[in-house]
């Protein structure tokens, strides 16, 4: 969920070099960048090789999975040392420090900071969510009469409103924790939580706790607590101490 202050981190060390490169170089010049060699005819040294199909897809394909596989294991070194990746969640700001890899050049990295109006709000979510059992849609509903402020439209940069999408996006973004956390997801699906790669220590100040966090997410951390029914269905009764 993009924040207020700054809606994406733009190091670029999550983008493959073929993806970055896609239109700008010629098939010739990713074989060349593999270390592939082409071999013409014996029967006619001077004609040009022409690869079949089926070696250009493979080619391209180990290509491809090279860059991938190296682009993933950049990520994972930037989470692991605490570093965020992607967008900069809602309740923080982006902090870029200048870092020197050893034998490489510098680079920039982004640290999160509490941003405090934002992270009173995240909190308040968690709480309506853990303590209150709102459902989302109560949720969205107390966030957009109250005016809190809601996460910047991340098309436009400017001020959005709140919906049920980005309150579920808030409650389950574990980085509330004050860890990094990359994988998440695969191909639009979720990867289950033990394949996750998350930073060693807290790199960053939570805005909630680890079972504040459980309470919000019952169901998807599978957490004991006592049946409500639907996970969503707001209680009629149960009210919290003003």
């Amino acid at each position: 969920m993009p924040s207020n202050t700054t809606a994406r981190d733009e190091s670029g060390d999550g983008i493959p070099r073929w993806a970055a490169t896609a239109g700008r170089h010629t098939f010739w010049q990713r074989l060349t960048a593999t270390g592939a060699r082409l071999f013409c005819s014996a029967a006619d040294p001077n004609k040009e090789a022409e690869p079949s199909w089926r070696v250009r897809q493979h080619v391209l394909r180990d290509y491809h999975a090279t860059n991938l596989a190296a682009a993933r294991t950049v990520s994972e070194e930037l989470v692991r040392a605490g570093f965020n990746t992607g967008d900069v969640p809602y309740g923080y700001r982006a902090r870029r420090v200048r870092v020197t890899p050893a034998g490489r050049r510098p680079r920039w990295r982004t640290r999160l900071l509490i941003e405090p109006v934002e992270a009173s709000t995240v909190r308040m979510i968690f709480l309506w969510r853990g303590e209150d059992r709102l459902s989302t849609t109560e949720i969205r509903r107390r966030l957009a009469v109250s005016r809190y402020p809601a996460p910047l439209d991340p098309e436009t940069g400017e001020p959005g409103v709140w919906t049920v999408a980005m309150v579920r996006s808030i409650l389950r973004n574990p980085k509330y924790l004050g860890r990094q956390v990359w994988g998440r997801t695969h191909h639009g699906k979720p990867t289950p939580r033990a394949d996750w790669v998350w930073s060693q220590v807290w790199v960053h100040p939570p805005l909630v706790t680890a079972e504040e966090f459980a309470a919000a997410n019952r169901h998807s951390w599978r957490v004991a607590t006592p049946p409500t029914g639907n996970d969503d269905a707001a209680p009629s009764d149960r009210k919290r101490a003003a």
